[in-house]
């Protein structure tokens, strides 16, 4: 079967991804601000509360979860169940938000060039 050198890649990434996860519980309140989890999450580590841990373990969790979905579609492992849906969906969640994100910029874009700059 051929690789597919693109889901090899973002495999890699979603693996690199949940380490980087997973080394915020390590590294602590600092990483998490680093990491741009947001103050809340940060002071709630400091103050040795489980939520940011949790929270965080289940996102590596997922990750890596992702990470095996594209090493299945790139026929690096076997193949996973509901492989095609999964890379879908995966594919959804991770690229929805950047197309808003830029049709809003859009959006914005033209309503102030309409109304003249304001």
């Amino acid at each position: 079967m051929q690789k597919n050198s693109l889901l090899v890649i973002a495999g890699c990434l979603s693996l690199f991804a949940a380490l980087l996860h997973i080394s915020c519980i390590f590294g602590g309140p600092d990483w998490y601000s680093f990491f741009g989890a947001g103050e809340n999450m940060a002071q709630m580590a400091a103050a040795g509360d489980t939520y940011p841990t949790i929270v965080t373990l289940i996102i590596a969790a997922m990750l890596c979860v992702w990470g095996l979905y594209a090493f299945s579609g790139a026929g690096l492992i076997v193949k996973l169940p509901l492989l095609k849906t999964c890379l879908v969906l995966i594919t959804a969640v991770v690229t929805i938000p950047y197309i808003d994100h830029i049709l809003r910029e859009f959006s914005s874009f033209n309503r102030s060039y309409i109304l003249g700059g304001r």
